[in-house]
């Protein structure tokens, strides 16, 4: 009993000193390293582990970007500038591994994750590098952490062999070799040239963290450049997909959905069965909320509706806006007026502004689809660019996904947000695929010439209009108000005699007389303040109760090259 309590208390006084260890320690790292002419290089890393306690494998993490600065180990580096290596044939020698991105590098995952090993493994992981050659203007270099400073544990043994093309003599290159922590410039380490293969050691241990950095330094020339093109490939195939989509687009575009140069006309008359708010629409294929909002002055017209406008006086007091319903809608009324009219008087025949405040918006986001749909399902547009618009929805969102899932899994950030802000903007864009049909140019030019007749239209064309028509500014507010043109118009009636609208009343003095008869700048007063508290409380919200709340280059020193990275178990 007394050998079994030592026993046991011998086990958990070890716990201590493997935990402090870690999982495992490397017993011996070697690095060889062949340098080709065309400037790749062939890089062996053969690692014996000791695990201390049973783990599948060994993690082995490899940066791929760089920041390098001027004068990396006296090269002649003139300027900042980022760095990126190319990995490829990338192998595990007979062990099963996933390699994935992670940051700015790749991570290999080695060993079976239905496995657990123990004691000591033997791991050979090999790959090719390109556009890892430092080309400066006095010399190439070679600048390799041989042994990343990002290992977990310590490393007792580690060695490297370098092996230059035929072309490089061992007596025009020199070197330097760094030990320790990132930064350092310690050299425990031994080199020695054995023709053209660099073969070296560290002569101490390497503790967690530690790491071995070569300079190898080469005359100018005896090393192909990366060429520019596969650089330019390699960055610029993230951009393919994204560069078709667009190109696809305007082709589309120019092929579909361009449309037709219009003459200049002038209208004097709404078209036939279209209300101000379709006509807002069409004009610039958006609903603007001036364009809903014109369904009030357009059915008040109809003598469907009747606005009471009560002036409050006061430093603070709002003016009271009461909306009646004097009768229902037709049942053959467009959708968007019966969406619109239907909501207003949700809560009965008599309702006031302040009623409609943080429950109209709903109203509105339902007006707004039904004002698209309306023109959407008339003759306006041509049948063919209706079909590609609402198939490039799925074209391109499917092209956006696919290509942003490829650059996340690439770790191209740059390129995932150009995917996505890409895809974004042909989205709103989609409605330039849209093309006008003979019906919908002859209805647009009509539109158009209206516009141009509000804002343009000479006082005395328009006098003689009211006296063929006494209701004819009633009939075109609507419209002008859909235009952003209601101050237009009825500055233009300043002088003109004409009947007051029936469908809104106000309290104010100035409201219906001025020398006698109907004061259009007054009533443009009233309108334009009754619409901007429209504006405001129909498309209040109410507020939500829920709150949001690698290495680097530089100096000839441990941890500053390329390569280098570390790992851990798992």
């Amino acid at each position: 009993m007394h050998r079994f309590f030592c026993l046991l208390l011998l086990g958990l006084l070890s716990v201590p000193f493997i935990a402090a260890q870690g999982d495992f320690v490397i017993r011996d790292y070697r690095v060889d390293l062949a340098l080709q002419q065309n400037g790749e290089f062939h890089v062996t890393e053969r690692l014996t582990v000791d695990f201390l306690v049973p783990r599948h494998g060994i993690k082995r993490d490899i940066p791929l970007k760089y920041d390098v600065s001027p004068d990396v180990s006296g090269s002649s580096i003139d300027r900042w500038f980022s760095h990126e290596l190319f990995l490829r044939q990338l192998r595990v020698e007979g062990h099963p591994f996933e390699k994935q991105f992670i940051g700015t590098g790749v991570q290999l995952k080695i060993g079976d994750p239905d496995r657990f090993v123990s004691g000591r493994q033997e791991y050979a992981i090999s790959y090719t590098v390109q556009n890892g050659i430092l080309f400066g203007k006095k010399a190439d270099e070679l600048y390799w952490n041989l042994i990343g400073d990002q290992w977990e544990v310590p490393i007792d043994e580690a060695g490297f062999r370098i092996t230059l093309p035929h072309n490089i003599r061992s007596e025009d290159c020199n070197f330097e070799i760094r030990t320790g922590r990132y930064g350092s410039t310690e050299q425990s380490s031994s080199a020695r040239w054995e023709g053209n293969t660099l073969r070296g050691e560290s002569l101490v241990p390497l503790g967690q963290g530690d790491g071995m950095t070569l300079a190898l330094r080469f005359p100018k020339g005896k090393i192909a450049d990366y060429p520019q093109y596969r650089l330019w490939f390699y960055h610029g195939k993230f951009a393919i997909l994204p560069l078709i989509m667009l190109a696809s687009f305007i082709l589309a575009w120019m092929r579909y959905g361009r449309d037709k140069r219009l003459a200049d006309m002038v209208a004097y008359l709404p078209p036939k069965g279209v209300d101000s708010a379709m006509a807002g629409f069409a004009i610039d294929l958006r609903t603007h909320l001036r364009d809903m909002l014109s369904i009030i002055p357009y059915l008040g017209a109809q003598k469907y509706l009747r606005i009471e406008h009560e002036e409050v006086k006061g430093l603070f007091a709002k003016d009271s806006i009461t909306f009646t319903k004097l009768k229902e809608l037709p049942a053959n009324a467009p959708s968007h007026q019966q969406v619109f009219f239907d909501g207003l008087f949700k809560s009965g025949s008599t309702v006031t502004l302040e009623d409609l405040k943080n429950k109209f918006y709903l109203t509105l986001n339902a007006t707004r689809v039904a004002v698209g749909n309306s023109i959407m399902h008339s003759d306006y547009f041509t049948k063919t660019s209706k079909r590609l618009y609402w198939n490039s929805f799925w074209v391109i969102g499917l092209a956006g996904v696919v290509n942003a899932v490829f650059c996340f899994i690439s770790g191209r950030i740059f390129f995932l947000i150009l995917s996505i802000a890409m895809t974004i903007l042909l989205m709103v864009l989609a409605y330039l695929l849209l093309k006008r049909s003979q019906q919908g140019d002859a209805l647009y030019g009509e539109i158009r010439g209206l516009r141009k007749f509000i804002r343009l239209a000479e006082k005395d064309r328009i006098a003689f209009l009211v006296k063929e028509d006494p209701g004819y500014f009633d009939k075109i507010l609507p419209y002008a108000v859909a235009f952003d043109l209601a101050d237009v118009w009825c500055e233009k009636f300043k002088d003109i005699p004409v009947a007051p609208p029936e469908w809104i009343h106000s309290t104010s003095p100035h409201f219906y007389t001025s020398s006698g008869g109907f004061n259009a700048t007054h009533f443009n007063e009233t309108l334009s303040s009754s619409l901007s508290d429209m504006r405001s409380v129909m498309s209040s919200q109410p507020s939500s109760s829920h709150s949001s709340g690698g290495s680097g280059g530089g100096g000839s020193f441990s941890g500053g090259g390329f390569g280098g990275g570390g790992g851990s178990s798992w």
